[in-house]
C-alpha cells in the first residue's frame, strides 16, 4: 500500500533514472489517465528534479509544468534504468530512452504548472514530513499534541494536515514499537510520550527507506498473533476514513 516512504523510493529512483535528460517520449496512453493526450507537451523537456511530500510525488521539467501525483489505495509507479517499456496502457509513461517512470491508477494525476504548485491549497495545507530533511520531532509532537486534541493517536497520525507521508501500516507498527495503544486519545500521553511516537514512525520510514520494505509484525496480524507475547491481536477501524487499526491489549497500554 503506497504510504509517504513508498513515495520517497520512487522520487529517488525516478529522480536518478530520469534526471538532467530529454524526455524522447511523454504519453498517457490509457483513455482514463487524467492527463489523456495532454502528457506530449512534456516531450523534448528535460526532467529538472523529483522531489516527496508526504505521499505526493512532484516531477518537475525545464518547460515549467509539473506532474502531481498521489497514488492513494491503489496507484503506482514503476521506475526502470534498463529501457523496458512497461505493459498495458499506463497513465502515464515518461521516458529518456534507457530510463522509463510510469503510473498505471492512482488517485490523482494531473500536469500543472510551478506556479500552480506553489499556491496549490492542498499542498500548503500538508503537516511536516518525517523524510523531509528539515523534520523536527519536538515540533512535530506539539502540532500532533494541538491540532490531535478530541482524537484518538492513531486516528490523528493519518491526517496528513498533522504529519504529512504516515500511513495505516506505519502508525501501526510505530505504535506498536512504543507500546502505545491506537485507542488513547491524544491529550491522555504527555509531550514525552507524544514525541516517542513521532519518533518511532520516523523510525519505521527510515528503515524502509534503507531496506526497501517496512518493518512489519502487529499489522494485520489478527491470526498470527501478538509478535512478541503470542497474544490475541486486536483490531476495528478509526476515523472518517475507517481504516484499520491494530494492537496488542497486554503490549499496548
Amino acid at each position: 500500500m503506497p504510504e509517504g516512504d513508498t513515495i520517497h523510493r520512487a522520487a529517488r529512483r525516478m529522480d536518478a533514472a530520469l534526471r538532467g535528460r530529454e524526455m524522447v517520449l511523454a504519453d498517457a496512453p490509457n483513455p482514463r489517465s487524467p492527463i489523456h493526450g495532454r502528457a506530449s507537451k512534456l516531450q523534448g523537456s528535460v526532467l529538472e528534479r523529483v522531489e516527496a511530500r508526504g505521499k505526493h510525488l512532484l516531477a518537475h521539467f525545464s518547460t515549467g509544468d509539473v506532474i502531481h501525483s498521489h497514488l492513494g489505495m491503489n496507484g503506482r509507479w514503476w521506475i526502470t534504468a534498463d529501457g523496458q517499456m512497461p505493459y498495458g496502457k499506463p497513465w502515464l509513461v515518461l521516458s529518456s530512452g534507457r530510463g522509463i517512470a510510469s503510473q498505471t491508477g492512482g488517485k490523482l494525476l494531473r500536469l500543472i504548472s510551478e506556479s500552480r504548485v506553489r499556491n496549490d491549497p492542498g499542498l500548503a495545507q500538508l503537516g511536516p514530513d518525517p523524510l523531509g530533511g528539515s523534520f523536527d520531532t519536538a515540533e512535530a509532537a506539539a502540532r500532533l499534541r494541538r491540532l490531535g486534541a478530541g482524537r484518538e493517536i492513531g486516528d490523528a497520525l493519518l491526517d496528513q494536515t498533522i504529519i504529512a507521508g504516515i500511513g495505516n501500516a506505519i502508525r501501526n507498527e510505530a505504535l506498536f514499537r512504543v507500546g502505545i495503544s491506537p485507542l488513547h486519545f491524544v491529550e491522555e500521553l504527555d509531550c514525552e510520550t507524544l514525541e516517542r511516537v513521532v519518533r518511532e514512525n520516523e523510525k519505521v520510514m527510515e528503515i524502509s527507506m534503507a531496506k526497501g520494505r517496512r518493518p512489519r509484525s502487529i499489522y494485520r496480524a489478527t491470526r498470527r498473533g501478538c509478535p512478541a507475547c503470542g497474544g490475541k491481536v486486536h483490531s476495528r477501524g478509526q476515523g472518517d476514513a475507517n481504516r484499520m487499526a491494530y494492537w496488542c491489549p497486554a503490549c499496548q497500554a
